[in-house]
């Protein structure tokens, strides 16, 4: 025996007819699946069926409607009439009620954005406010019940501290879960990580993500890990599988990580590196090339004993007195010199030495006037340094050289560049150095504070200055080629396509990096883009990221696109990291310094990120409430 077909009411699409309303008073609400709902006692019935509606009427309010309102009666009509009114009136209050409300909330959510893109504290929000009102009281003022009406609104938006810190949560979770998504559709990203410490000396790991999403590159902060205690490279290695599991993602997506070099990170056994080489072997590693170059210029011998005393001399004007460092800068004044003050040393940051350098060299001549007006054995120190012709040479040295480093340096920094870029630039530079070398025994032409202060002493050349440059070109060669992660024919390949043979041996490091492609196929499409006249002409003109993902046609070119995408892919430095540092400290503050490290991590996320979350979409979400 045949089981009958169950009946599914929801699929038979029952009309409710309009005459219903007349006979059952029950009426059909204009919202999505919406149920027939009685006008008297707004209950509803489960399914649009006349037998329900009559059965429902009858039952409970037939005798008492019929006996007043007569059917067929205009009473009868006009209390109907009356009722639809009434309800169509509640609806209408409560959803301007909501819609103000909503308002209200997105208006909140966008001075909490506003406020973490700025690094400013979530109590500045009742001080946004207050200033709003202002504003419109004074902008309004011929107006006074426009005034009044804008007033009203703006203070029933919510904006105290603990208002703005929950919004602040709320945007940071719509644009971590925008991150989430996008990189659990890619399938190859890159890491840049790098730790510090925030103003309480909280050991924090910053983990920056490069990966592309389908239309552009994006690079955005994956994570900002707290390291309550040790931070070793176990420590870490744990902490970041324990953050990558819990989202879902997975280790072997990773295709680089680039890092400070330090132990914790790049220990041969237990450094992070080594532990995330073990779980996923294709894993490209590398050091920071910005950190390499400037391990590259660090300062020994007679040269670190110049820079040494130079900082002293600096931090003796500065730092021995506020009355000396302030008759110092009245004497600048005095003497219309071009700077204001001089410029105090700091190892961590990349610029300080050339520019400490820079400003004692310019201010030379009231250094001197000034160290002869103080009395003491440090001032006639500091006073037969700044005299002595022979120590002053090697300061204008250093001076020059550091110039030369501080620009490779500016060209290294910034977000978004390649790793062909970055090795490009310093390949230029080492060249630069040959010349630099031959130079330093002729005419100085790259010298040129150098060059005038032997031209005006008539200073014999000095070996340690010759000695110094060809140390710093051994110590570039040493550390960019002494172990290299990806040959010069890829590199070259990524920028110049059609400069490189098809045959040659880097084809084979490609199928090594990335083994899905084919390394018979990706020889043959180089030879095919070789011969493309149009993808010669757009290669000129656009930037490298374009051109790979606009202009190389993914279905013609896969194995040159792919590993063209693995290279863009990667980080080739963590100055990201870097730059998330300073972000952190200005959110940090010394009078923020209680900020705990979830919230911190959140503000951090908002200000260094390129999404942006739908506030209008967000604010619908939420349960919103006027400020009291």
């Amino acid at each position: 025996m045949e089981f009958a077909k169950k009946r599914k009411v929801d699929q038979e699409n029952r009309q409710f007819k309009t005459d219903w309303t007349e006979k059952y008073c029950f009426f059909l609400p204009d919202h999505v699946n919406a149920k027939p709902t009685c006008l008297i006692c707004m209950q509803n019935v489960a399914v649009i069926k006349s037998d329900n509606l009559k059965r429902h009427f009858t039952s409970i309010h037939a005798a008492s409607f019929n006996a007043n309102y007569p059917e067929k009666s205009d009473q009868r009509t006009q209390k109907i009439a009356g009722l639809l009114a009434s309800y169509k009136h509640s609806v209408s209050t409560m959803s301007k009620t909501t819609s103000a409300q909503e308002s209200a909330t997105a208006a909140s959510l966008h001075v909490s954005w506003t406020l973490a893109r700025a690094k400013k504290p979530f109590a500045d929000a009742e001080l946004i406010k207050r200033c709003a009102i202002d504003m419109a009281h004074e902008v309004l003022n011929h107006d006074e019940k426009q005034q009044k009406k804008v007033v009203e609104l703006l203070k029933q938006v919510p904006l105290s501290a603990n208002t703005a810190t929950r919004r602040v949560e709320v945007l940071a979770e719509e644009c971590f879960s925008s991150l989430l998504t996008d990189l659990k559709k890619t399938e190859a990203i890159s890491l840049a990580i790098d730790s510090s410490c925030d103003r309480t000396d909280m050991e924090q790991l910053s983990v920056f993500v490069r990966f592309f999403d389908g239309k552009i590159f994006r690079e955005e902060l994956l994570c900002l890990l707290t390291l309550p205690g040790h931070t070793t490279g176990e420590i870490i290695f744990h902490e970041l599988t324990q953050f990558f599991e819990k989202n879902g993602l997975n280790v072997s997506q990773i295709v680089s990580v680039v890092t400070d070099g330090a132990p914790s990170m790049v220990g041969k056994h237990k450094g992070l590196v080594s532990r995330l080489s073990a779980v996923n072997p294709a894993l490209l590693t590398f050091h920071c090339i910005i950190h390499k170059s400037v391990l590259c210029a660090k300062l020994c011998g007679k040269m670190k004993e110049t820079m040494d005393t130079v900082t002293r001399l600096v931090n003796f004007v500065r730092e021995s007195s506020s009355l000396q460092h302030r008759l110092f800068r009245s004497l600048l004044e005095e003497m219309s010199s071009e700077h204001k003050d001089l410029l105090l040393h700091n190892d961590v940051r990349w610029l300080s030495k050339g520019r400490v350098l820079e400003r004692v060299c310019d201010l030379r001549d009231e250094l001197v006037s000034f160290l002869s007006s103080l009395q003491g054995q440090k001032a006639h120190e500091f006073l037969s340094f700044l005299t002595d012709t022979k120590v002053i040479a090697d300061v204008h040295f250093l001076c020059d050289i550091m110039s030369h480093l501080n620009h490779l340096n500016l060209q290294l920094q910034g977000k978004n560049h390649t790793v062909a870029e970055m090795y490009e630039a310093v390949e230029a530079f080492r060249s630069k150095l040959h010349l630099l070398e031959r130079d330093i025994h002729g005419r100085k032409l790259h010298f040129p504070r150098l060059r005038e202060h032997c031209e005006k002493n008539e200073m014999p050349e000095d070996p340690v200055m010759k000695d110094f440059v060809s140390k710093l070109a051994e110590n570039f060669k040493e550390r960019f080629e002494s172990s290299p992660k990806i040959s010069r024919d890829i590199l070259l390949f990524l920028r110049q396509p059609f400069s490189v043979s098809a045959d040659g041996q880097w084809t084979g490091e490609a199928k090594r990096l990335v083994p899905s492609i084919e390394e018979g196929a990706l020889q043959m499409e180089v030879l095919e883009m070789g011969s493309s006249e149009l993808l010669k002409a757009q290669h000129k003109d656009a930037p490298v990221c374009d051109f790979w993902i606009n202009m190389v046609p993914q279905a013609r070119f896969k194995n040159t696109r792919a590993i063209a995408m693995f290279l863009l892919t990667m980080f080739p430095s963590t100055y990201i990291c870097e730059s998330g540092f300073s972000s952190m400290n200005a959110i940090k503050s010394q009078d923020r310094n209680r900020l705990s490290s979830a919230h911190l991590g959140q503000c951090l996320r908002i200000a260094t990120t390129e999404y942006k979350p739908n506030i209008r979409q967000v604010a619908s979400s939420r349960r919103s409430h006027f400020s009291h």
